[in-house]
């Protein structure tokens, strides 16, 4: 996934090399977060309007974060992916992730075990956060091949103590994986142990609940959000017809925003007025923007929306794709 390309990179009018804030520009109290899949890539892409539209925003110094329902690694990865992509300096406190809030879970589960789903490095993102006895998913099949009879794994022997999921305290889903059928058996067998040994169904959590994302492929990949609905769909049956609960951050939910708004105003040393919404997700980018206060959503037409149908959520603005979208941010036409 580091060996984005970048086919042509956009020279700009020479009226914009210098443009910078003024009274007739965007506000010195403004803001933009920027979406990152479907906004500045597409797939192992950079589009190529993404590069300039972070030089210009940089130059003019307007405070900027990176706001995706992306994760599965450190902000600190993250940051500097960004940065080789981007070929710009971005800081890890610029960077929020899908799982960023999860922070505010260590509280509570932080000193329990917890079940961990995404790929494997998704464990060393947990432990730094704080869940001092997060355990993957991956660990309790290796230790117990029997659990997923399924996999290639029935050969091997078993690695590990085998995990008691009577102990898991809470689930959190961090990510995207590509075994559902393994994650889907184990997350089943820790929500149903709650209702079993407590009488309530063991707490889940995701990350993110897109359903589909802009990948290479022209039209839109699976995402999470459809893992967790065929989940829901498996644990009702299993359990007699009882319906699945679970809470969901990543945008649009309120969690991650809060967050956003914290990086924004910490990256500009007090309150900004406004804050730009880039993105290409209705369902996501666009509710959340809509729902929190001072912020205006910014719809491109570069990812999972189609430029054709009505978006199913009302933005507040259409743009083309980023670059056009931050000139017109920096000339104050939006």
């Amino acid at each position: 996934e580091n060996l984005l390309m970048v086919t042509r990179v956009i020279q700009p009018p020479k009226c914009l090399i210098s443009r910078c804030f003024s009274s007739t520009g965007a506000s010195s109290r403004a803001g933009i977060a920027f979406d990152i899949d479907g906004v500045l890539i597409r797939g192992n892409k950079v589009l190529e309007e993404g590069i300039e539209a972070i030089r210009l925003v940089r130059e003019a110094k307007l405070p900027h974060i990176f706001v995706t329902n992306g994760g599965g690694r450190q902000e600190a990865d993250k940051a500097a992916q960004l940065s080789r992509w981007l070929n710009c300096d971005v800081k890890p406190d610029q960077v929020i992730l899908s799982h960023t809030p999860m922070k505010a879970l260590v509280e509570k589960y932080g000193s329990v075990p917890v079940l961990v789903g995404g790929p494997e490095r998704v464990l060393d993102v947990a432990k730094t956060y704080g869940y001092k006895k997060a355990i993957h998913i991956s660990q309790v099949v290796k230790a117990n091949p029997h659990v997923w009879p399924c996999g290639d794994h029935q050969h091997d022997d078993p690695e590990g103590d085998i995990v008691d999921l009577d102990s898991i305290r809470a689930v959190l889903y961090m990510h995207d994986d590509d075994n559902w059928g393994r994650d889907m058996q184990v997350v089943s067998d820790a929500l149903l142990a709650g209702m079993r040994n407590r009488g309530i169904q063991t707490p889940l959590y995701f990350s993110n609940p897109d359903f589909v994302y802009a990948a290479n492929h022209p039209l839109p990949r699976l995402a999470q959000g459809a893992f967790r609905d065929a989940l829901g769909t498996v644990y009702k049956t299993l359990s007699g017809g009882v319906t699945m609960k679970y809470t969901s951050f990543g945008k649009p939910n309120a969690p991650t925003y809060e967050f956003a708004q914290m990086a924004i105003e910490n990256q500009a040393g007090g309150h900004v007025d406004v804050v730009y919404g880039i993105g290409d997700n209705p369902d996501s980018d666009i509710a959340g923007a809509n729902l929190k206060e001072g912020w205006r959503s910014v719809l491109l037409r570069t990812g999972v929306w189609d430029g054709i149908t009505n978006p199913s959520h009302e933005p507040d603005e259409i743009k083309d794709n980023v670059l056009v979208a931050v000139e017109d941010i920096l000339d104050g036409k939006i």
